[in-house]
């Protein structure tokens, strides 16, 4: 503002946006609003930032948007410490940006009065604001389908037991929101599988896989999934689910890393290839793979290269 004020000054009728964008600032309630709105998107941002990580699940994206929902309702207080210092900061601004006010001028009540404005257009404005905030955030994640994703923790093998009961609940869950493609085959799959986790879990090898990648091989991995055939159905429906959008828009900026100007004779089916391995394939190449890819390469026709 005070950059503002010195544009004004010195160009007077030339500068009609700072003068403008000045006339916007001096308003108390203005500044107040921005302010207040800083904590509100910070703790918005937060929950963007966990639900776009790569390797996001379900229960992180759980225990994000309560962690959330509640910092929202905290931030429904005024008399918190966070609205303290903003009504401390445009106190400081108003008196600051004014040239004919002095400081020693401010009377108590003149503070008192402007506090109770504030209050009023907190409550006007800010709090009405938040509660659509939450109303939306509890729209976009249904808790009903949270809980019934949730289900899918006990692939977790940090969260295996041994006990007989460990995963039941959980898998009648399942069986019951889609009877027509599970019957009781899926829990006796189920009653051998969580063997198989907790023997995992036994073994604690340095990197145990997580739920996701727990899902992905069960589909993936063709043996398992002939032992496994109902809950490699229920897997799929689960990895079918997305976390976010995030993902959708990682695939489109691969293949527009891949499908460049000079690359635009690519086929359909080699495009589609190339994006896999992008997505899916290992980060690093040992030199197992190094040697295949090299040998396969040999065993190509013959091309002719200018040099």
């Amino acid at each position: 503002m005070i950059t503002l004020e010195h544009i004004v000054n010195e160009r007077g009728e030339e500068s009609p946006s700072a003068s403008g964008l000045l006339s916007i600032l001096k308003d108390q309630s203005t500044t107040f609003i921005l302010h207040s709105l800083e904590p509100i998107l910070e703790a918005l941002s937060i929950l963007s930032k966990s639900i776009q990580t790569k390797n996001g699940d379900f229960n992180q994206l759980e225990k994000s948007m309560l962690g959330t929902l509640l910092r929202l309702e905290e931030l429904k207080d005024v008399s918190i410490n966070e609205y303290k210092q903003i009504f401390d900061i445009v106190d400081k601004i108003k008196t600051l940006s004014s040239t004919n006010l002095n400081r020693d001028r401010i009377t108590r009540a003149t503070s008192r009065t402007n506090e109770i404005s504030l209050e009023e257009i907190f409550n006007d404005k800010i709090v009405k604001f938040i509660d659509k905030v939450i109303s939306n955030i509890k729209a976009r994640f249904e808790s009903n389908a949270l809980k019934f994703l949730n289900c899918f923790r006990i692939f977790d093998v940090s969260e295996a037991t041994n006990e007989q009961e460990y995963g039941i609940q959980e898998i009648n869950t399942i069986r019951q929101q889609y009877p027509d493609d599970f019957n009781d085959d899926l829990v006796a799959e189920w009653k051998v599988f969580r063997k198989y986790l907790f023997v995992q879990k036994q073994q604690q090898k340095s990197a145990i896989l997580t739920q996701r990648q727990q899902c992905i091989n069960l589909v993936k991995n063709g043996m398992t999934r002939d032992m496994y055939p109902q809950l490699s159905l229920a897997v799929e429906i689960f990895l079918c689910a997305p976390i976010s959008t995030a993902t959708v828009e990682r695939d489109f900026s691969t293949m527009n890393r891949i499908l460049t100007d000079l690359r635009n004779r690519l086929t359909t089916e080699h495009l589609e290839q190339l994006m896999r391995i992008s997505i899916e394939g290992p980060s690093d190449l040992d030199d197992d793979l190094k040697d295949l890819i090299i040998n396969c390469w040999k065993v190509k026709k013959s091309r002719k290269i200018s040099v």
